[in-house]
């Protein structure tokens, strides 16, 4: 077996997995990568294949997740590197919040020539941070933040094309922008064409209603068509309103899917109170201070939007 070959990369589909999956490529080409939507959807993964050393990035150590790894070390190295803080201590993970998952794939595996790249996702993440303003120094924080929105917009024109997001991962693991790879430029292009944003705000402000300082959005099964943009569309027209928090509810028969936003600085930790939540009601959740997800018991969906209401 070959060295790349020993090695691949679970990651998620947006744009610090994008970039995450650029820095891996960058260090081990050719290795194989795998996208998914949530610690829950890697954990069987971890049983397939034959890599020596699995990588996970931006993928919180739910339990679920958590419990896959232990089962699977006694067959393989795993390094799970994640920017969302959590009350747990694990040997296998790297967890930081100073940074974004692409900005500690960066850190730990190195990749010269990626610096532009990663401050892209520090900056989408964090806001700011060291390479964020190294980089701004030279190119303009405006050309980055266009940068970073290029690529964002581009992977939600087709949100379950995954060898797109190989595809752009490969060429940003060169050490090109977003604007200097095609593939990305004309489906960012598209998306303004269509404008997609606009319309995805549009949705979301139709299926409001606010619960003290939160905008809560609930649907059962197919959602409202937010044109690829989800939960930061959600987190915008919350803004908007006054709203300092965000909250999406999909509710299911036994489980409900919340997804959770902070629409500005400072306020509760989002992460924590998931976390502490899904501690007492059951099932999983994680995130870090402005963002947050879990699946509950859907019985337990109206006392988690009382509670953030109470604290708020």
């Amino acid at each position: 077996m070959s060295a790349e070959g020993s090695r691949e990369l679970i990651t998620r589909g947006n744009l610090d997995g994008i970039v995450s999956a650029a820095v891996f490529l960058r260090r081990f080409p050719s290795s194989p990568v795998r996208f998914v939507t949530s610690p829950a959807a890697a954990a069987p993964l971890l049983r397939e294949g034959d890599a020596e050393h699995i990588f996970l990035a931006d993928l919180s150590p739910a339990p679920s997740l958590a419990a896959a790894i232990e089962d699977a070390l006694g067959s393989r190295r795993i390094t799970l590197i994640d920017h969302h803080p959590t009350s747990q201590h694990f040997d296998w993970a790297v967890i930081d919040g100073s940074a974004s998952a692409a900005g500690l794939m960066y850190r730990e595996l190195g990749a010269d020539g990626m610096e532009a790249a990663v401050a892209m996702a520090d900056l989408y993440e964090n806001g700011d941070g060291p390479l964020v303003r190294s980089v701004a120094a030279d190119m303009g924080i405006d050309a980055l933040r266009h940068e970073s929105e290029m690529l964002d917009f581009a992977w939600r024109l087709n949100v379950k094309d995954d060898r797109f997001r190989l595809a752009a991962a490969e060429q940003l693991s060169r050490g090109l922008l977003p604007s200097a790879i095609p593939c990305i430029a004309e489906r960012h292009q598209e998306m303004v064409r269509l404008d997609r944003w606009g319309k995805a705000l549009d949705n979301v402000r139709r299926c409001l209603r606010r619960a003290g300082s939160a905008a809560v959005m609930e649907f059962s099964g197919r959602r409202p068509s937010f044109h690829g943009f989800g939960s930061r569309a959600l987190a915008e027209a919350a803004r908007q309103e006054g709203c300092r928090y965000a909250i999406m509810i999909n509710h299911g028969q036994d489980e409900s899917v919340v997804s959770l936003r902070s629409t500005a600085p400072g306020g509760i930790d989002l992460g924590r109170f998931i976390e502490s939540f899904t501690a007492q009601h059951g099932v999983e959740g994680g995130g870090h201070p402005a963002s947050a997800g879990a699946r509950i018991p859907s019985v337990s969906a109206d006392l988690l939007v009382e509670q953030l209401e109470a604290i708020a």
